[in-house]
């Protein structure tokens, strides 16, 4: 025992020494020059302020987005629509990120270089690649067809074994075969017509700020089915009520928060317009 002490009073000051002595190094073991150091932190220096400059322009967009829409531009901005445009705004504003997915640009998001980007990569999130006949393709479906279709085939469904079959093809939960019974209680006659019709509005606004269709075109489609829209509902709670259930049905699980969305709109101007209002061409 003595021995071992004696030893280890005999090594401490060799280590002691040993600690003073020795030099610092990086990460990967070797000794840091001071031009090391020194360009270590202007990297840091750099990263964060490439960060500021990004979050500065994330919250900059944002800023101007609710300009438009709440702040002291709002007025002006309307004042820019004719009823028709306003109304085909309003008819979009459901869907969230609508800056991106309406053919009523009143964030100038199609002048952008970023803008347009970002409009396609949304759209093609949902509609696969963005091209001009993929465009018109799903707005004819969504009008003519649609997840509407799904809607009629339920309620034609004659016994509880049709409706195993339907919704084994479809791949439906119980909870979406719930929304459907939901929907036939709350729009026996419209169905899913305010999901597929706002998504109309949502593809060819996408393909407009995207840049393969050209305003006239996406106008002419987003009419027709605002019309479509008025023909099949009595106000814009009617329709909203419509497109969530659609919206629930698509995403599988209960989701409010584009109707929250909707809610915190229905207070801005976007929703200053009367559901009845004529909608007309050469508004366009």
């Amino acid at each position: 025992m003595n021995t071992f002490l004696d030893v280890t009073a005999t090594l401490q000051p060799v280590v002691t020494q040993m600690s003073y002595n020795a030099p610092s190094k990086s990460i990967g073991g070797g000794v840091l020059e001071p031009w090391q150091v020194i360009l270590g932190i202007a990297g840091v220096i750099v990263i964060c302020t490439l960060f500021i400059l990004f979050m500065y322009g994330i919250i900059g967009f944002f800023v101007r987005k609710n300009e438009v829409m709440y702040g002291k531009n709002a007025p002006e901005v309307q004042k820019s629509l004719t009823k028709t445009q306003h109304f085909i705004l309003a008819a979009s504003s459901p869907t969230i990120g609508n800056n991106y997915k309406c053919v009523i640009d009143i964030w100038n998001t199609r002048q952008s270089e970023a803008g347009r980007q970002r409009a396609v990569t949304l759209y093609e999130w949902g509609w696969g690649k963005l091209t001009l006949e993929n465009a018109r393709k799903y707005a004819e479906d969504c009008i003519t067809s649609g997840y509407n279709r799904k809607y009629k085939e339920y309620c034609n469904a004659t016994s509880s074994e049709s409706l195993k079959i339907l919704k084994a093809s479809w791949g439906f939960t119980n909870f979406q075969m719930k929304l459907l019974e939901e929907m036939k209680q709350k729009y026996p006659k419209q169905g899913m017509l305010g999901w597929d019709l706002v998504r109309v509005l949502s593809i060819v606004g996408g393909a407009y700020m995207g840049g393969c269709m050209e305003y006239e075109e996406a106008s002419e489609i987003a009419l027709k089915a605002c019309r479509l829209l008025q023909e099949n509902f009595s106000s814009w709670d009617d329709m909203v009520g419509s497109y969530t259930l659609g919206y629930q049905l698509w995403r599988g699980k209960r989701r409010t928060d584009r109707l929250k969305y909707y809610k915190k709109l229905r207070k801005s101007w976007i929703y200053n317009i009367a559901w009845d209002t004529p909608l007309k061409e050469t508004e366009l």
